[in-house]
């Protein structure tokens, strides 16, 4: 959810049923429900009539950035605002960082019935209230719009609109079934579902122990719920906990998981449980495929990443320092167990770098879940529930038809590596500490269709359609300062590499796609190129005056 304080706050023009839906909205969501109006009267101790007649407008103004400001320091609440509360700069980044704003629109005619004998709207006057309605949206729609989630409550009851937002804030949970030749299991995609989900393992015919692997920031949010809801299925749980970030994505880090599992006597009848994101997922898929020569494991993915690509499709890996996922093996867990609401706990960084993946699904395979992606991008990044909720599921249905064509990447599967060739170059040159995997991903994708330029195979439209989506998501896409043949030795070592030549997957357009070999003088021609591009909102610019220093 967007802000931190986890507030759902309603804006919207007076009339449109803010106070009303308000309370009823923060009864069926169990939260506090707060008035800024009813506050400023409280503070003022007196009616928003009298504080107009007294001090005006600039007075009420005043005493409501106030008042929004105390309310916003306080979470889990419903706040209905006034409907000039969005002219003041102050008050919208107030409330854009408090939580996930709703914009209630009514029909100026609507408001004004709503509104036909109230006494205490002060900007009204005393005319033809619609019209005075109408004058006053035209002031304030361009920032009602500004709101993650637009409602009409025109011709609808309170009920049916309160219904309507908590569908949207709580969608329903969702099962993928993804089939990879002999092996079924099914990826169930939910909001809130993280306490359920020993109930769900249960439902699997599993028994025994479950050892829960994850890292000391996941554990710290989820651990409780995760073992709490085992213990209350009838497992024995424990847990192990390795450290966070991709530089413990290796053998050493498995050998340690190895060491605790021989010294708990973990047998092959029991579980493995991997909560957290992709690092997590790679290596305790990794450990469960390599242990006893292979235990049952499932997948709790935390992470945008982990959640629409890695923890699906069975492939398990650590790195080696001389490439990424140079290690591993195939091995498809029993569950794959996909709480969205988890994501609203993620830094900004990681949510951002996790949509790279999102954007190479319409790339590689639909085109319309591309324009999906483009017309909802503010609403990914706000963290709207049935939004969010919807990219998880598409992204999934995309992986998951790929898997079943080709489990084991001898074919189709390997349109999953768009963005990844120079991705993992941009990883391993930088020691994996400077860029989040989805940003090297990024940096990768507009290599692939800069290239594919080159080869006559797109047009520049692609390339600047994929880069707008890339920048307005807040991802990179400018080369970071790596030697072309240091990039061309990294990309040797990679996975695609057939025969001694470089692969990569190139569009063709948006939802097509193909994995062609490229020579090395063509790619070191499209890097140096790419390695004088002005920096975009969140590249990394390289000088042109350097080209000849990255060129050896």
């Amino acid at each position: 959810m967007a802000g931190s304080g986890n507030n759902f706050i309603l804006v919207g023009s007076t009339g449109s049923g803010k106070t009303t839906i308000g309370r009823r909205l923060a009864e069926q969501l169990r939260l506090k429900f707060v008035d800024t109006d009813g506050l400023i009267e409280q503070a003022a101790g007196r009616s928003i009539v009298e504080i107009f007649r007294a001090g005006g407008e600039p007075r009420f103004r005043a005493l409501e950035r106030r008042v929004i400001g105390r309310a916003v320091k306080e979470a889990a609440q419903v706040i209905s605002t006034g409907g000039g509360s969005v002219l003041d700069p102050i008050n919208r980044a107030r409330l854009k960082r408090a939580g996930l704003t709703i914009w209630l629109k009514a029909r100026p005619d609507v408001a004004a019935a709503r509104l036909d004998r109230a006494t205490d709207r002060p900007l009204l006057g005393q005319g033809d209230r619609s019209q005075a309605i109408t004058t006053l949206l035209r002031e304030r729609e361009a920032h009602y719009r500004e709101a993650l989630l637009h409602v009409d409550t025109s011709d609808r009851t309170t009920d049916e609109v309160v219904a309507g937002i908590v569908r949207r804030l709580r969608p329903a949970s969702t099962s993928v079934p993804v089939t990879a030749g002999q092996n079924k299991y099914d990826v169930e995609i939910g909001w809130e579902t993280l306490p359920r989900v020993g109930e769900r393992l249960a439902a699997l015919g599993r028994s025994g122990r479950v050892g829960v692997i994850t890292n000391p920031r996941v554990a710290a949010l989820y651990a409780g719920s995760v073992t709490r809801s085992l213990r209350a299925a009838g497992f024995q749980s424990f847990l192990i906990t390795i450290p966070d970030g991709e530089r413990y994505k290796t053998l050493r880090s498995a050998s340690r998981v190895y060491d605790e599992l021989v010294g708990r006597r973990f047998e092959r009848g029991d579980t493995i449980l991997a909560l957290g994101g992709g690092v997590i997922g790679d290596l305790v898929g990794f450990v469960a495929a390599t242990y006893l020569r292979g235990v049952a494991y499932l997948q709790v993915p935390t992470t945008v990443v982990a959640q629409v690509d890695s923890s699906i499709g069975g492939k398990t890996g650590v790195d080696h320092p001389l490439g990424k996922n140079l290690v591993g093996a195939f091995h498809h867990p029993i569950l794959v167990y996909s709480d969205v609401s988890t994501l609203s706990t993620l830094p900004r960084r990681e949510l951002v770098a996790g949509l790279a993946e999102v954007v190479k699904y319409g790339v590689i395979a639909d085109a319309s879940f591309f324009a999906f992606v483009e017309d909802h991008a503010d609403a990914i990044l706000g963290g709207v529930p049935d939004v969010l909720t919807e990219v998880v599921r598409r992204s999934v249905v995309i992986k998951a038809d790929i898997v079943k064509q080709d489990e084991r990447e001898a074919g189709l599967r390997k349109i999953l590596n768009y963005g990844h060739t120079v991705g993992h170059v941009v990883e391993t040159c930088t020691g994996y500490s400077k860029y989040r995997h989805g940003e090297a991903v990024a940096i990768g994708m507009d290599f692939a269709a800069r290239l594919a330029q080159d080869l006559g195979m797109c047009d520049g439209q692609l390339v600047r359609r994929q880069r707008g989506l890339l920048e307005r998501l807040g991802l990179p896409w400018v080369l970071p300062p790596i030697r072309p043949s240091s990039a061309i030795r990294s990309m040797s070592l990679d996975k695609k590499v057939r025969q001694g030549r470089i692969h990569f997957v190139l569009p063709q357009g948006l939802g097509r796609v193909n994995v062609e070999p490229v020579a090395s003088e063509r790619i070191l021609a499209t890097w140096k190129r790419a390695a004088v591009a002005k920096e975009g909102r969140n590249g990394i610019l390289i000088d042109r005056r350097r080209v000849g220093a990255l060129s050896g």
